[in-house]
């Protein structure tokens, strides 16, 4: 009996050890289930933490200054070194699951695991699809931070504006036929092989124009009829005009005493112009028509120009106008930015005297004396083309001047803001403090160069601000060797973790696995879009 109650007793000991081990064995094996699901969390929010953490590695002196956010792949050298962004992330990746540094106190962690492998899988430099990712960075900066009704107010501007420079080409060329037609009579009557009354003086073309065909209001035509008066000696304001404009531009706007930036930028290292980085990321970025003002405006608030100036370290003092014009010194820019003044200015004035019957009745009074004395009188109609034109040309110089003073001035030409003389023009071209009249409520230098901005092209223009951007990077402290096209600005990296196991060893079923767990997980961050 006795022996019987001790089998029974060994029998229920063993059961219930073997119930304890099962149940341990069971638990075991759902803690380490748990613990493997917990383990590929903890491998995505690595990842995570470790893209975004080199992300914010981000150059200050471009967000500070531009709020643009970049980070340089190659780490203050000139070459894009992507296996130190990977070396980069593995130690920190590491550092984060497994760290180094002991804790206070002891303890077990039971989420620890090894970084194998971290590697970038794509990035997108700042340069990329023609600075196309560096544009679309500065325009959703500015929609952050433009209302919508500026936005509109500055689009109404570049259709007031839009399409006068034609008009002041035309208005030139009419200067250089009128020149010719005289030209073309003081060389007839030097080898006297002309006809006996001067007339019938063909003229040549300029620009598509043929002045010679050109109809005469009926009201304006010379009295042929008429008993003509003795030549006199008139002067013609046409030649003074055309030496103005074979001459700087600067120096007919510009008092001799402005001071004029001489800052200038090495050409051979260009972004325009010099191999870049291309990155793989593949993903498109387009400007259009809205998010192109949205740049200009952009381009307004953080570049410097003639009329604003830099409050910040910068390679180049006139941007704005480095920008529109591409040259790689201040004065070039500046002077081709007059130009440009000149010649819009110049066909608003020319087209306002086409419209202005006094006026030109008293440029037709002054193109029939200048005809007479040249002993072409046929001639006169197309001299008072050039003599208008002329007049335009001194009228807009005033103009560009205010423009150049800070002032403003109306976009379309009226009788009442019309400032110079016919007999003046002469005078004026020669004295510089000579401006326009300043008006309320007018376009200023600034509303010009956002138009000429808007007008031109989208990939000149981010070019030529990566180009800036750099250069001026370049003059903070340890920055001397950044380059744009080393700057990421998206990536996807992935990372490859390897982990023991922990409670499956105090199970006695074979251990069910030597080999521990492996994960690899991908994530994807831009500064545009985040994750």
């Amino acid at each position: 009996m006795w022996m019987r109650n001790k089998g029974k007793q060994a029998s229920v000991t063993v059961f219930m050890s073997l119930l304890l081990m099962l149940i341990a064995s069971l638990l075991f094996t759902l803690l380490e289930v748990s613990r493997y699901t917990a383990l590929g969390m903890m491998a995505v929010l690595n990842s995570r933490c470790v893209t975004e953490s080199v992300f914010a590695e981000y150059q200050l002196p471009a967000y500070q200054n531009y709020h643009l956010l970049l980070m340089d792949g190659g780490y203050g050298t000139e070459s894009l070194d992507i296996s130190e962004i990977n070396a980069r992330m593995q130690e920190l990746g590491q550092e984060n699951l497994n760290p180094a540094a002991a804790g206070i106190g002891d303890y077990t962690n039971f989420l620890q695991m090894d970084v194998t492998d971290s590697s970038v899988v794509r990035y997108e430099l700042a340069t990329d699809q023609n600075c196309g990712v560096l544009a679309e960075q500065m325009a959703a900066v500015m929609k952050q931070e433009l209302a919508a009704d500026l936005l509109k107010k500055a689009m109404d501007k570049v259709a007031d504006i839009q399409g006068s420079e034609s008009q002041g080409e035309t208005a030139d060329g009419y200067i250089d036929d009128a020149l010719d037609t005289l030209e073309q009579a003081k060389e007839q009557a030097e080898s006297a092989e002309g006809d006996a009354d001067g007339g019938g003086v063909e003229l040549r073309a300029r620009g598509g124009i043929r002045l010679a065909s050109r109809e005469m209001p009926t009201e304006e035509r010379p009295a042929g009829d008429a008993e003509e008066a003795p030549p006199q000696d008139v002067e013609n304001p046409m030649e003074e005009v055309k030496k103005a404009q074979s001459s700087l531009i600067l120096a007919q706007i510009l008092p001799s005493e402005t001071g004029i930036s001489v800052k200038r930028t090495d050409a051979a290292d260009a972004v325009e112009r010099r191999v870049l980085n291309v990155g793989n990321y593949g993903e498109a970025h387009t400007v259009g028509a809205a998010d192109k003002m949205l740049l200009v405006q952009y381009f307004a608030k953080y570049a410097s120009c003639y009329s604003k100036k830099p409050d910040m370290p910068h390679a180049l003092q006139y941007e704005q106008e480095y920008l529109l014009f591409g040259k790689y010194s201040d004065e070039d820019n500046l002077e081709k930015m007059a130009g440009r003044l000149l010649l819009l200015r110049e066909g608003v004035d020319f087209a306002y005297l086409m419209t202005d019957s006094a006026r030109r009745q008293e440029a037709l009074a002054m193109a029939t004396a200048i005809a007479a004395a040249a002993g072409v009188p046929m001639a006169a109609n197309a001299i008072q083309m050039g003599l208008l034109a002329s007049w335009a040309y001194a009228e807009s110089v005033t103009e560009v001047r205010m423009l150049f003073s800070g002032g403003t001035i109306k976009t379309v030409k009226t009788g009442d803001s019309w400032g110079v003389g016919l007999s003046e023009i002469a005078s004026v071209l020669m004295d510089t403090d000579r401006k326009s009249k300043t008006v309320s409520g007018g376009q200023s230098y600034e509303d010009y160069l956002q138009v000429f901005l808007y007008l031109e092209n989208t990939e000149k223009l981010a070019k030529r601000f990566a180009d800036l951007l750099e250069k001026n990077l370049r003059l903070y402290d340890g920055y001397g060797q950044v380059k744009l096209d080393c700057m990421v600005t998206a990536m996807e990296t992935e990372m490859v973790y390897q982990a023991k196991q922990v409670f499956l060893s105090f199970v006695t079923i074979e251990n069910l696995s030597k080999k521990g767990y492996g994960y690899r997980e991908t994530c994807a961050f831009s500064y545009l879009h985040g994750q």
